[in-house]
């Protein structure tokens, strides 16, 4: 007998067994975490149609409070603060006003130039963050916000400054949300990755598409009269041929949001 070859023989049925014992022990560690298959599985969906993310898009589950809110109505009080400017409330909750001057802006405008702004004529300024340009109505739009998280597109939590040909502001409207106060017991959210999911398998996505930064988190709305509910809503920034979208997912319950948006240029 040749012993050289016997342990030769030995050694290669042990090594073959160890491979089949080790492919076992894993497919049953894949089994026993279908996310990871199911993760996996998406990630090699999006390669194929060629549909590019933010490699730190997170997996992680986070929770959040759904808010409630109500209309401010604006006092005489509230107006009186208003300064070098002649107002006129539209009705309680809106208020539209003219600069008795205008106020200029940068060529290249950076929302910073605003921020005394904002403070120095607008009722709350501080709690508005801009959201986009509309060069077609020469208006800037800003979102009211809360903890600094913008909510998206409410009709009653809203400041449009109004713009003439020499890009100087002459005017604006605003509503504001008042007594926000968060829901006990925070919900738990959809993840960022699990929202581009819901958005690529819904068609919302065309392939060759670009995700060109990481989904911010903000508030979309329920209106149900004087009293709104808000819900955390990602943000999402869907780039292709060079033309942007903005795609929203309520966080909790899944679902794509409809939000009514005309402004889509920024400023240039």
């Amino acid at each position: 007998m040749d012993w050289s070859k016997t342990k030769s023989i030995f050694i290669i049925v042990f090594l073959v067994l160890d491979i089949f014992l080790l492919t076992i022990f894993m497919n049953k560690i894949r089994a026993s975490n279908p996310a990871t298959l199911e993760q996996t599985s998406f990630e090699e969906t999006l390669k194929a149609a060629n549909i590019q993310y933010p490699p730190k898009l997170s997996k992680e589950p986070v929770k959040d409070a759904i808010i409630s809110a109500s209309k401010k109505k604006f006092s005489e009080k509230d107006l009186e603060k208003l300064t070098a400017q002649e107002v006129n409330a539209v009705n309680e909750s809106t208020i539209n006003s003219t600069l008795k001057e205008p106020f200029p802006i940068n060529e290249n405008f950076s929302p910073a130039e605003l921020k005394g702004f904002l403070k120095d004529k607008i009722i709350s300024g501080e709690q508005y963050s801009f959201w986009k340009y509309n060069k077609e109505d020469q208006t800037l739009v800003y979102f009211q916000t809360y903890n600094d998280r913008k909510i998206f597109n409410n009709t009653n939590g809203k400041l449009i400054l109004y713009l003439n040909t020499d890009r100087e502001i002459v005017s604006y409207k605003q509503t504001l949300l008042e007594n926000l106060k968060e829901s006990t017991g925070k919900k738990k959210l959809v993840t960022p990755f699990d929202a581009l999911r819901y958005l690529v398998e819904n068609n919302e996505i065309d392939n060759g598409s670009e995700i060109t930064e990481v989904p911010s988190l903000g508030y979309s709305t329920l209106e149900l009269d004087d009293y709104q509910v808000l819900a955390p809503t990602w943000h999402f920034i869907v780039e292709k041929d060079g033309k942007k979208e903005d795609l929203f997912i309520n966080a909790v319950e899944a679902q794509i949001v409809e939000i009514n948006k005309p402004e889509k240029e920024t400023l240039e």
